[in-house]
């Protein structure tokens, strides 16, 4: 799931302006991977975006490099 934590990094710290700040954490559990995000508390609202638009369009990103591979991926943003 390297591939999923590439994308998703990349395109995340091209939305902050703390892009050192940006950690991804790649959990696998019972067959389904959860990514957690963590960005500064000022980056919040940039990865969430307006009305979740952001967040819900890395999650469909996601969810397509892991259909690749007959995985269940979910984005999860960490406070």
């Amino acid at each position: 799931m390297m591939a999923i934590e590439k994308v998703l990094g990349h395109v995340i710290r091209h939305i902050v302006t703390q892009p050192d700040q940006v950690l991804l954490h790649v959990v696998e559990a019972e067959g389904k991977y959860t990514v957690r995000v963590h960005v500064a508390v000022e980056d919040i609202a940039r990865v969430i975006g307006s009305e979740g638009r952001t967040l819900r369009s890395l999650r469909h990103v996601a969810a397509a490099i892991g259909s690749a591979d007959n995985k269940d991926v979910y984005v999860e943003l960490v406070k």
